[in-house]
């Protein structure tokens, strides 16, 4: 199986086996940078209506990719912003009860911590390892309960949590269900139009292959609209569209998704790259991605069986993710084997003391075996 895409690269003679931690730009989307740049080298290239075009253009991209709705896109630098935005904009009080997962990357914690001070009580579920289901949310959830924030698949863990059982659990309680999406999009597939979440917020370096630097969130319109976080940034609250008409103070009364971007959201050298590094996976279809990332997975924990080491990520099923988690029987040879992978050329991570493998769309099958010669190798 050779690479799904091969406008990615040089990777400098070795192989990128962590995505997870960055995607790399494919060539369109550097291209785009390079002319982004020369743009703003002469100016005057830089037409008025791009202020406007550019981000319009970057949202509708995300709404296709989720299956939502232009308007229900907030464009942001970071996973971080659309969960600040929501633990800010949503205004619990004190009484009120957020569940998060143990054992989850801090991003999706961190924003509900920050709201003990007005006496919201954050609780913990899981035993730490991340492995929660719908029973799991069910049991923990209270009268006081508004919120549970989760990430779809764990950094740290590799396991993929189910979506559709888990926010049926919180919805059928009354409970706002709101996913981080890095470690998913662009790997796996969602309609948000059917999924029983209320938010989903995603980075754009990772699975989706764009610059450092970026995020969005996907709001559900009920939602958004109840949203209490004024933050007026001038170019998206004017009604007009002219920057000759800057001078008018109307506000704009659409509160859509664009009322709580992000300041200066034409970000040329961000957003026009990424468009194209959207519009390259999006060549493909999800699905097409989705298969071939799982078939890479496949192999390596085919091959990772005759090995000594041990699977901390699950094998198989809907709790699979495109994350691989393990460790060498013995944990505290992990660093050294981490350094073996690396002096080899072949890049991976090395999380909470364990070793991580996640492949993409420009990754084949010589990658996987050529991991798991080196892993053979050093782990005798």
């Amino acid at each position: 199986m050779a690479a799904l895409s091969t406008a990615f690269g040089p990777f400098d003679g070795r192989i990128w086996l962590n995505c997870a931690h960055q995607g790399p730009l494919p060539r369109p989307a550097a291209e785009a940078a390079e002319q982004a740049i020369a743009d703003k080298v002469a100016p005057a290239r830089i037409a008025d209506d791009a202020f406007r075009a550019v981000p319009e253009q970057l949202r509708a991209r995300l709404a296709r990719l989720v299956g939502g709705r232009p308007e229900e896109i907030v464009l942001g630098n970071a996973t971080s912003y659309g969960l600040n935005l929501l633990a800010q904009g949503l205004r619990l009080s004190g009484g009120d009860e957020v569940l998060v997962v143990a054992g989850d990357f801090p991003a999706t914690v961190i924003p509900w911590l920050q709201l003990a001070d007005g006496g919201v009580q954050v609780r913990f579920v899981g035993d730490g390892t991340a492995r929660v289901d719908a029973a799991t949310v069910a049991a923990a959830i209270t009268p006081r309960t508004r919120v549970l924030c989760a990430s779809w698949v764990f950094s740290f863990f590799g396991h993929a949590l189910d979506l559709t059982a888990i926010g049926r659990a919180c919805h059928d309680r009354g409970v706002l269900f709101i996913v981080n999406g890095s470690q998913a999009i662009g790997a796996r597939v969602i309609d948000v139009a059917q999924a029983p979440i209320d938010a989903l917020c995603c980075c754009g370096f990772k699975w989706l292959c764009g610059p450092y630097g970026t995020g969005f969130a996907w709001i559900a319109q009920d939602l958004l609209a109840g949203l209490d976080y004024p933050q007026p940034y001038w170019l998206s609250m004017q009604s007009g569209s002219d920057l000759n008409s800057e001078l008018d103070y109307t506000l704009a009364q659409d509160r859509s998704g664009a009322a709580h971007d992000v300041y200066g959201t034409a970000n040329f050298l961000s957003f026009q790259p990424w468009i194209a590094a959207l519009d390259h996976l999006a060549s493909f279809g999800p699905d097409t991605v989705t298969a071939h990332d799982q078939a890479l997975v496949g192999r390596f924990l085919d091959g990772l069986d005759d090995l000594p080491y041990r699977l901390v990520s699950p094998r198989e099923g809907p709790y699979r993710s495109t994350l691989v988690v393990f460790s060498h029987r013995d944990p505290e040879r992990n660093p050294a084997i981490h350094a073996a992978l690396a002096a080899a050329g072949i890049d991976t991570a090395l999380r909470s003391d364990k070793l991580r493998v996640s492949p993409h769309l420009y990754n084949g099958e010589a990658d996987i075996d050529a991991a798991l010669t080196v892993l053979s190798r050093a782990g005798r």
